[in-house]
């Protein structure tokens, strides 16, 4: 086994050609002033870039493969957020009755939950007890099942299902962060910790303004974990109105976001920059940490959200300055 030091150092050498190529901010509003999706798609393949997110699938594939021990169950866990999207595409599949023809196409492929054998046997379970049994316990299996059992027979709300499933997949990775040594934990806890308030955030807010939810149901489906969101800070998320948010929190980074986001889906857009300027920030200074392999990813992953984006505005006809505030990505390094 490779020292922890030789270990950065080869991933260093690696990830860092690849960083350079990710778009920035500038590369993508020049894409905006093309005349049409095609001729975006068609400059984008060229560059060998895109939006499937099998693309940052295999990212992870990559780095993993370059880190063992601790550092690469960190990044495992985290990969483990898109088996969680699977888990709720199978919820909400079986609850419109969609075939498994119409459902394999959309799963993502990723080793916890990814198409095959087990994720048609939850979708085609005759009973929702039955589905939930086909779950691998770790990350989300065994959470799902308990919920189940407490109910008592009593009927259980998919919303439920699919919160739980998201909370114990930031769990277990917070869990895993915080047992990093240093200096992988400090830069670890600013790059996951700043996603998982992201996350708290636009959860709460959904919640809330979407799902109309009680404050005591938004704190059972926390997720205890965060950079500057602590228990307190939940509790203001669960029992003041979203408006007042931002006086709240004014003592953490995200007041102005708060104060500006005139909705949910706003929110989500305002605080997806804070990620990546966290994760360019971790890319200054020493190398031999596992910031390097967690920003490269957060960057692959803000790009293909943002090619996402200017593909979707090119094909219904936005002005360049609408696709512009969609994109989340910076100008990169100068």
């Amino acid at each position: 086994m490779a020292s922890p030091l030789r270990r950065y150092a080869y991933a260093q050498a690696r990830l860092r050609a690849r960083i350079a190529h990710v778009l920035t901010r500038r590369e993508l509003e020049l894409l905006a002033s093309h005349p049409d999706e095609a001729s975006v798609r068609a400059e984008l393949a060229a560059a060998g870039r895109g939006a499937d997110p099998a693309i940052v699938l295999r990212a992870y594939e990559g780095v993993i493969a370059m880190l063992d021990g601790l550092p690469a169950e960190v990044l495992r866990r985290d990969r483990a957020r898109y088996a969680a999207e699977n888990v709720k595409l199978l919820l909400r599949a079986r609850e419109r009755g969609l075939g498994w023809a119409e459902v394999e196409p959309l799963l993502l492929p990723v080793p916890e939950l990814g198409p095959g054998r087990v994720a048609r046997d939850v979708l085609e379970a005759p009973q929702l007890a039955d589905a939930l049994a086909q779950l691998p316990p770790a990350p989300f299996g065994d959470p799902l099942r308990a919920h189940l059992r407490g109910a008592g027979g009593r009927a259980v709300e998919r919303i439920h299902l699919e919160l739980l499933a998201e909370r114990a997949v930031y769990e277990r990775l917070w869990d895993a962060v915080l047992a990093l040594p240093e200096p992988d934990r400090r830069a670890a806890v600013r790059v996951v910790g700043t996603r998982l308030d992201a996350v708290q955030l636009v959860r709460a807010a959904r919640l809330r303004v979407y799902q109309g939810r009680s404050a005591e149901e938004i704190l059972v489906y926390a997720i205890r974990g965060g950079r500057a969101l602590g228990s307190a800070e939940r509790a203001v998320l669960a029992h003041e109105p979203p408006e007042r948010w931002a006086a709240a929190l004014a003592r953490t980074p995200y007041a102005r976001a708060l104060a500006e986001a005139a909705s949910p889906a706003r929110l989500e857009r305002a605080l997806a920059p804070f990620l990546v300027r966290e994760a360019r920030a971790v890319l200054r200074g020493s190398p031999f940490h596992i910031g390097v392999p967690l920003a490269y990813l957060v960057l692959v992953e803000t790009e293909c959200a943002d090619v996402r984006a200017l593909c979707a505005g090119k094909r219904f006809g936005w002005p360049e300055a609408r696709i512009a505030e969609a994109l989340a990505s910076d100008a990169g390094p100068r």
